[in-house]
C-alpha cells in the first residue's frame, strides 16, 4: 500500500470500465458475444457484416425470438440476464451466455444501437439506443420482421491504446474473427451463418457462408478446404459419461501450423490444452513435421465448469481423464493403418535376380518379377536386426516408386477410392486375413538390399515379437541407468554447462552474439576443413563448408528470383475461408515464391482464387501442395517471406554446390570473410542440413597471446 493513502472504494463507473475491458478485448470477442446472443435466441439465420474490418461498425442481424418490451430498460445493464437465477443453475446451463455482461461491456467500449421485434409485434419493431453505462436513452418505432439487429460502432473509440492496436492489426484481427466464426458454423446444426466485410473502396466480400441445410462434413470442408476430403477420417467413441465424435486428418493431410484444430465441449467451442497436446504428440509419431487438422466434439454428462474466463474458452471437466483416454483410444484406431504402412518412394525397384545384375529393359516391375520359387520360409532370427522391416498387410511394387505390396487379384483388390471420408469407430479392428502369396521383389535403400521372398507371413506375429524385443531392450537400458555410475562429464568451457551435445547449438546462441563474429580473431586453418578462431579467451573451431553453405543459403532465400510458368487454364483453388483470406492479403508474398493468383469476387467463399502460374526451379515444377504449405505458414506467421520445403531443399542443394568445400586451402582473408559472414545470418548456428557451423574447444585461462 502506498504511504499516506488509505483504503477507499472504487467508483461504480470505474468498476464498470475495468470489468468491461476484460470481457471485450478485441474485434473477435466483440462479434463473438453478439453471435452467441443470436444463437441463444434460437436464430436459424445470422448475418454478420463488418465495415472496414470492424473499425467503422459491426452489425449482427438474426431471425431469433426478439426482445420483449418489458426487457428494454434492463437489456444492457450489468449482470441482468434471463439465462440463470442462481449459482446452482450453472451445472445445467445450456446457453452460450449466462452472466449478462456482453451488451453492458459493449456499451462501455463502443456505441450500441439495437433494433428488435417479436412475433407479436412484427412487422413493427423498436430501435433502442443506449449510453456507455448501459442505460436506455432513446427509442424509435421502426419497421422490422421478427428478430434482432445489433449495431456496434466506434469500437474502442474511448480506449486509445486498444484502438491504435486495432487499426494497426485490423486485417489480422479480422482473420482471427473468421476462424472463430468458422468454429460456430461447424458445430451449430441447422443455422445459416454469414460473415462479410466491406471496405470503403469496394463491394462486400463474403468470408463465411454456411450452406443451407448442410451436414457437418460439408461445413467442415468449407472451413478446412475441399482438398482435405480424401484425408479426413470420421471417428466415434462412446463410454459411460463421455462420447466423442469428429473428423481427423491422416498424416498425408497434415498442416504446417496448428491453427486448424477445433474442440467443442457440449456444443461450445473451447480450448482443451491437454487434449490438444495429446493429439499432436500422437500425430507426431506418424508425421513428425506436420500438425493434424481436426474438429472434435466432446459430450460430457458429468459436471463441466465453463465459468473460468470471461470469454468462456477455458472449461474444467470433472471426468477429464476419461475424455483423454477415450480420445487416445479413438485416434490410435484412426492412425493404426498408417502405423503398419511401409513405403519407399522415389527409389527404383530393380529386377529380381542375383545381386549386381543389371536391368535389361524398361518394362514394368510386375513383368520383371519371376514366378514364386519353392523355397523355405527364412527364419526371423537369421536376419540382421537392421534389415528387419515390418511390412503392411497390403503393399505394391510400382515402376520408379518402389513400394512393396501384394499382387493385384480379385480376392485382395482394395476398395475403390471415393470422395467420402472413411469412418472408424471404437470397435476392435478385425483380424487380418492372409490372402494370396506375395511376389518376390527387391527394395534398395541406400546400399542395403532387402529381399522379400514369395511366401505368406504372419506379420502381426512378427510385429509382436519385435515389440517384445524392443520392450526387453528398453528394460535393460533402464536397469543399467539405475545402477550407480559416475555422471557424464559436463561441458563447462566458455561458460557452457551442457550434458547433451544436441543442446550445444542453442547454448552457443545464448553464449555468443552475432556481433561477436566481427571480433573473432582467425588463428589459422586445421586439416583444410576447419577454421580455428579466438574470441577473448575462448577457442572455437568453425566448419568452413557448413558456414559458407549457410551464408549462401540465406542469400538465395532472400534474393533468388523464382521464375513462373503460366498455366493454359487457370486452376480454381479450393481453400478454407481463413486460408483464402490470408492468401488474398499476402498475394505479394506468394508472387515472390512464383505463385500468381487472381481473385474472383463473384465466386463463393473458398473458391475465389484462380492460380494463373506456378514456380519452376531447376526444372522442378511446384504444384498446389506447395502453395497450400506457404499459405499455412502465412496463417501462423504473416511476417516475412516464407519458403516451402521443396524450395528450401533446392536452395540448400545450390548453396552446398557453390560453397567452400572440405579440403579447400584458404587464405587468411577468405577465412576472415567466412567468419564475418556468420554475423550477418539470421541463424548462423547450423547449415541447412542441420550440420553445426562451430563448436567451443577450450577456454584459455592462463595463456597469454
Amino acid at each position: 500500500m502506498a504511504e499516506g493513502t488509505g483504503m477507499r472504494p472504487i467508483a461504480k463507473e470505474t468498476i464498470h470500465k475495468l470489468c468491461s475491458g476484460q470481457v471485450i478485448v478485441d474485434l473477435a470477442t466483440s462479434a463473438k458475444e453478439l453471435l452467441e446472443n443470436s444463437l441463444d435466441a434460437g436464430a436459424t439465420s445470422i448475418d454478420i457484416k463488418m465495415r472496414d474490418s470492424g473499425l467503422t461498425s459491426i452489425t449482427v442481424t438474426d431471425n431469433g425470438h426478439g426482445i420483449s418490451p418489458e426487457d428494454y430498460e434492463t437489456l444492457c445493464r450489468k449482470h441482468w440476464t434471463s439465462k440463470i437465477t442462481s449459482f446452482e443453475d450453472l451445472d445445467g446451463v445450456t446457453t452460450f451466455g449466462f452472466r449478462g455482461e456482453a451488451l453492458s461491456s459493449l456499451c462501455a467500449v463502443a456505441s450500441v444501437t439495437i433494433t428488435t421485434a417479436t412475433r407479436d409485434s412484427a412487422p413493427m419493431g423498436m430501435s433502442l439506443e443506449f449510453d456507455q453505462n448501459g442505460e436506455l436513452v432513446g427509442r424509435t418505432a421502426v419497421a422490422r420482421e421478427r428478430g434482432t439487429t445489433v449495431v456496434v460502432s466506434g469500437l474502442f473509440a474511448r480506449w486509445p491504446v486498444r484502438l491504435a492496436d486495432l487499426k494497426k492489426n485490423s486485417r489480422r484481427e479480422y482473420t482471427r474473427l473468421v476462424g472463430l466464426v468458422e468454429q460456430y458454423s461447424i458445430i451449430c446444426d441447422g443455422v445459416r451463418i454469414t460473415l462479410s466485410n466491406q471496405t470503403a473502396r469496394g463491394a462486400p466480400v463474403v468470408s463465411v457462408r454456411t450452406p443451407p441445410q448442410s451436414d457437418r462434413l460439408t461445413r467442415l470442408l468449407g472451413a478446412f478446404g475441399a482438398q482435405l476430403r480424401p484425408h479426413l477420417v470420421h471417428f466415434e467413441f462412446k463410454a459411460e459419461n463421455v462420447s466423442l465424435e469428429g473428423h481427423f486428418s491422416r498424416p498425408e493431410g497434415g498442416r504446417n501450423g496448428s491453427d486448424k484444430q477445433y474442440f467443442f465441449v457440449n456444443g461450445r467451442p473451447c480450448d482443451l490444452p491437454k487434449a490438444k497436446k495429446l493429439v499432436n504428440e500422437l500425430f507426431r509419431g506418424y508425421c513428425p513435421h506436420k500438425y493434424p487438422v481436426f474438429a472434435i466434439a466432446v459430450e460430457v454428462k458429468g459436471s463441466v465448469d465453463v465459468n473460468l474466463t470471461p470469454d468462456k474458452r477455458e472449461v474444467l471437466i470433472r471426468c477429464e481423464e476419461s475424455v483423454l483416454l477415450g480420445l487416445k483410444d479413438a485416434l490410435v484406431r484412426v492412425l493404426e493403418p498408417d502405423m503398419n504402412a511401409f513405403s519407399v518412394s522415389g527409389v527404383e525397384a530393380p529386377a529380381a535376380g542375383p545381386v549386381g545384375a543389371k536391368r535389361q529393359s524398361s518394362q514394368p516391375c510386375e513383368d520383371l518379377v519371376p514366378p514364386p520359387p519353392a523355397v523355405q520360409k527364412p527364419r526371423l532370427s537369421e536376419q540382421p536386426d537392421h534389415d528387419i522391416i515390418v511390412l503392411p498387410q497390403q503393399v505394391s511394387l510400382k515402376k520408379r516408386a518402389a513400394t512393396v505390396s501384394k499382387p493385384p487379384s480379385t480376392a485382395s483388390k482394395p476398395p475403390a477410392t471415393t470422395s467420402k471420408p472413411s469412418t472408424i469407430t471404437s470397435k476392435p479392428p478385425l483380424a487380418a486375413t492372409n490372402s494370396a502369396p506375395k511376389k518376390m521383389g527387391t527394395v534398395v535403400i541406400g546400399s542395403c538390399r532387402n529381399r522379400i521372398q514369395n511366401d505368406t507371413y504372419d506379420w502381426k506375429a512378427i510385429a509382436a515379437r519385435l515389440r517384445t524385443k524392443q520392450v526387453r531392450q528398453k528394460s535393460k537400458l533402464e536397469d543399467s541407468q539405475q545402477r550407480d555410475f559416475d555422471p557424464a562429464p559436463v561441458m563447462t568451457e566458455g561458460g557452457l554447462s551442457v550434458t547433451d551435445p544436441e543442446e550445444a547449438s542453442s547454448a552457443l546462441s545464448r553464449l555468443i552474439h552475432k556481433t561477436d563474429f566481427q571480433r573473432m580473431q582467425v588463428l589459422g586453418q586445421f586439416n583444410h576443413g576447419f577454421i580455428i578462431s579466438l574470441l577473448d579467451k575462448d577457442l572455437y573451431i568453425i566448419d568452413q563448408h557448413a558456414s559458407d553453405e549457410k551464408y549462401n543459403f540465406e542469400q538465395l532465400q532472400q534474393r533468388a528470383q523464382i521464375s513462373s510458368q503460366p498455366l493454359i487454364h487457370p486452376a480454381v483453388l479450393e481453400l478454407g475461408v481463413t486460408d483464402e483470406a490470408v492468401a488474398i492479403e499476402c498475394r505479394d508474398k506468394l508472387e515472390k515464391n512464383g505463385f500468381f493468383v487472381d481473385v474472383d469476387e463473384d465466386a463463393l467463399p473458398g473458391q475465389r482464387l484462380r492460380l494463373k502460374s506456378q514456380p519452376v526451379i531447376d526444372k522442378t515444377v511446384f504444384d498446389q501442395r506447395d502453395l497450400m504449405e506457404l499459405v499455412a505458414q502465412l496463417c501462423v506467421d504473416p511476417v516475412g517471406v516464407p519458403r516451402c520445403e521443396r524450395a528450401r531443399r533446392v536452395f540448400a542443394s545450390r548453396a552446398c554446390r557453390k560453397s567452400t568445400m572440405i579440403g579447400d586451402p584458404l587464405s587468411r582473408g577468405q577465412m576472415r570473410d567466412i567468419v564475418a559472414h556468420l554475423g550477418e545470418l539470421d541463424h548462423p548456428w547450423n547449415c541447412p542440413h542441420g550440420r553445426p557451423t562451430l563448436r567451443h574447444l577450450h577456454r584459455l585461462e592462463k595463456v597469454e597471446l
